[in-house]
């Protein structure tokens, strides 16, 4: 299975996507719940419902560019997970539009 698949497969379910979103770190998942609560959702579904976006918003183009960065990780759906969730987690205090 392809590793984006993956991702897409296993934290589409809220409760995998957070305990994966708890993995990257205090830091950044602060960031993403924060961003969850100002849309008053958990951190868990928020990452669901941004990762199911982001498999069928996207094209190839941002699918290989992804692909390229976790193929120089050692954790590559956990490098993926945080790539797909950064252009909408909370930036400077300000969650995304």
């Amino acid at each position: 299975m392809c590793l984006i698949a993956e991702i897409i497969h296993t934290c589409s379910h809220e409760k995998v996507a957070q305990a994966a979103v708890a993995s990257l770190g205090s830091h950044f998942a602060g960031k993403v719940g924060a961003t969850a609560g100002a849309y008053g959702l958990s951190i868990g579904a928020f990452t669901a419902r941004t990762v199911r976006e982001f498999e069928t918003n996207v094209g190839e183009r941002e699918k290989q560019a992804l692909r390229a960065i976790m193929a120089r990780t050692d954790q590559p759906i956990l490098t993926g997970l945080q790539h797909i969730l950064l252009p909408v987690v909370e930036v400077d205090g300000r969650a995304p539009e």
